[in-house]
């Protein structure tokens, strides 16, 4: 038997009930507002002008004007002579600006390599305020102050630069007696100097078949090559782009071996504590 007062509160009861539920699922059901923040741009890479020459497979000489970014790994592919170097090759010392693409330069070893590549820029003596850049200097070795004709006459070297360390400590740190590195550690003031150009200077380099050692003003230097730690350097699409400046090569390791390990300024600094 049913008991419609009881009934009806049952219904009261159970429409206000499912009145809150339904509330409940309307507030549940309230849309998020999301707001999309747009990913800061990354900021563009400094450029600077690049120029290269090198030998085509036929035998002919190849040049090409380019921008690229204004890295280090980037710039001291261009940075290790400046104007004015005098580099052995069969026909006796050549300056720097006047080699080209098939000289055969005469190596420390004693033999004859084809020049593949010729890289120069402009250096930015004035410095770039706006990217915060300060005057890009050289380093002037001074006559017969690594021995006699080592070198002759002064020379003027870039900071990509790099002489040959000879220390026996370096045996048991590299395994060998000799090693690369940067020139700029040699500046003391006296026998390497370094100097803000009153103008701009260009500066070069080059690269050989193999990474070599040659005599540039009787002062021993090396050839071109990136090192080991460009493969780390050059990520995402900056390997692609430094490649467009060698266009003789494929890939890294194209370069080939290296003649000597290297040396940062830090590990000299080690090894001259220790």
């Amino acid at each position: 038997m049913s008991h419609p007062h009881t009934d009806a509160l049952s219904a009261s009861q159970f429409r206000s009930s499912a009145g809150l539920v339904q509330a409940d699922k309307t507030a549940s059901q309230t849309a998020w507002t999301v707001r999309r923040v747009q990913p800061a741009p990354r900021p563009r890479l400094a450029q600077r002008h690049y120029d290269m020459m090198w030998l085509a497979p036929n035998g002919d000489i190849m040049d090409h004007h380019t921008q690229a970014p204004a890295l280090p790994v980037f710039e001291n592919a261009f940075s290790s002579f400046a104007r004015g170097a005098l580099i052995p090759t069969q026909h006796g010392p050549i300056a720097i600006e006047d080699l080209l693409p098939g000289d055969h330069v005469e190596t420390a070893d004693g033999d004859f390599m084809p020049v593949q590549w010729i890289g120069s820029m402009q250096l930015d003596a004035k410095g770039a305020p706006a990217r915060g850049k300060a005057p890009e200097t050289l380093y002037r070795i001074v006559s017969d102050s690594f021995g006699w004709g080592s070198p002759a006459p002064d020379l003027m070297l870039g900071k990509g630069a790099r002489y040959v360390h000879r220390a026996q400590a370096l045996k048991s740190y590299l395994g060998t007696s000799e090693a690369l590195a940067p020139v700029a550690s040699l500046a003391d003031g006296h026998r390497v100097i370094e100097v803000t150009p009153a103008t701009s200077v260009r500066t070069y380099h080059i690269c050989l078949a193999q990474h070599r050692l040659i005599r540039v003003n009787g002062f021993e230097l090396e050839t071109y090559h990136p090192g080991t730690a460009a493969s780390g350097q050059l990520i995402g699409t900056l390997r692609a782009t430094f490649m467009t400046l060698f266009p003789h090569l494929t890939e890294l390791g194209d370069f080939g071996a290296m003649v000597h390990p290297r040396l940062s300024a830090g590990d000299l600094a080690a090894l001259t504590s220790a």
